[in-house]
């Protein structure tokens, strides 16, 4: 395991990025797996991908602010250490920039994919991140917007605790509430 890192759970542990990653990174972000359901975001460069590198780095060194700004951190595998993804809490902002909903987002590589790695992430993501709000006297609650046919992603939100809350002309709303005694477990 990396001393570096913020969280871990079974298998994985979570850091930023560092310059080393940038190259698999934007492999990563390239995949067809993941352009097939970030098709509205635009791929990254080395440059833009260096950037927003240096951002996480700068995150890292103050306690995030879950009500104000995004978590977001690198997935490692502890029997090697290489990247295999990257999981994210990210505030939306509804009018007047109050806080509508923390969603959770993630990406693992392809090769990768089928392990529950995923599924791992985002329970080690969503326990913190339940925390945070907590600790900030928030309501405890982290959403998830999946698009309808995206079936392994809503596969790992129900897997990682997350229900169905609603639903939506284009994606499928899945909540978390509270800490469940297992979320880390199982």
């Amino acid at each position: 395991m990396n001393s570096s890192a913020l969280l871990c759970s079974e298998r994985l542990f979570y850091r930023p990025l560092t310059m080393e990653d940038v190259e698999t990174y934007v492999s990563l972000r390239h995949e067809a797996t993941y352009r097939q359901w970030f098709y509205f975001q635009a791929p990254p460069t080395l440059e833009s991908a260096a950037k927003e590198i240096g951002v996480m780095q700068a995150k890292a060194r103050r306690r995030v602010n879950l009500l104000q700004e995004s978590f977001d951190t690198g997935v490692y595998l502890k029997q090697t250490g290489g990247l295999l993804g990257t999981v994210s809490l990210n505030k939306f902002h509804g009018p007047e920039d109050e806080l509508e909903f923390v969603e959770i987002g993630f990406g693992i590589g392809r090769a990768y994919q089928g392990n529950g790695y995923a599924t791992e992430a985002a329970k080690a993501a969503v326990s913190w991140g339940l925390d945070r709000l907590r600790e900030l006297g928030a309501e405890p609650v982290i959403e998830g917007n999946v698009e309808h046919a995206n079936w392994p992603s809503r596969r790992v939100l129900e897997k990682a605790g997350f229900t169905v809350a609603s639903t939506k002309k284009y994606v499928t709303v899945y909540e978390i509430r509270g800490v469940p005694s297992d979320i880390l477990g199982g």
